[in-house]
């Protein structure tokens, strides 16, 4: 997929929700996009290294995304370090094409600058979410409940399921 054709191609807009509104994700997704594509140019004497390449890129978004659904902050942070683990082997790997002459350089641009784009918005998120760890502890998540046509807003850690209104006796909705 080309850069920027993720709203059309999906339909999406403003109705994209969770880790897709991430930007770090969204960048992670071209990046793997953008691999793919290039690691399809390699002779399939290589297939273990386009293979290799192709798993890296893929690794960076999917574990954004599982960190993201994941019920604590530490928990999600876990996974932004394996992401960023995944793309530091990313960027060996399109190294090692360019040093090698495996792919002609010029093709590789694209995807260096995306992995370059993608590793400081990552260590962006991870760094803010860090600073809230240390500031805040706990991670907490908002959960909007209907009852009996009143909108709640409930403040719990670790929860990720809608709560009935009724689960907290005695407080004010």
């Amino acid at each position: 997929m080309e850069q920027g054709t993720r709203k059309k191609e999906q339909g999406a807009g403003d109705r994209e929700q969770g880790f897709r509104r991430l930007v770090a994700w969204q960048k992670a997704d071209d990046l793997a996009s953008a691999v793919f594509s290039v690691a399809r140019l390699l002779p399939l004497q290589h297939r273990w290294l386009r293979d290799q390449a192709a798993r890296a890129a893929v690794s960076v978004p999917a574990n954004i995304a599982e960190g993201y659904g994941r019920g604590s902050l530490r928990d999600y942070l876990r996974f932004l370090d394996i992401a960023r683990g995944s793309l530091a082997e990313l960027e060996y790997y399109l190294h090692f094409l360019r040093r090698n002459g495996l792919i002609e350089a010029e093709k590789l641009v694209a995807a260096e600058d995306l992995r370059a784009e993608t590793g400081r918005l990552l260590f962006g998120l991870t760094q803010s979410l860090r600073i809230k760890v240390r500031e805040d502890g706990p991670w907490q998540r908002a959960s909007f409940v209907k009852k009996q046509s009143i909108t709640c807003l409930r403040w719990r850690t670790r929860l990720l399921f809608p709560i009935p209104c009724s689960m907290f006796p005695g407080e004010v909705h």
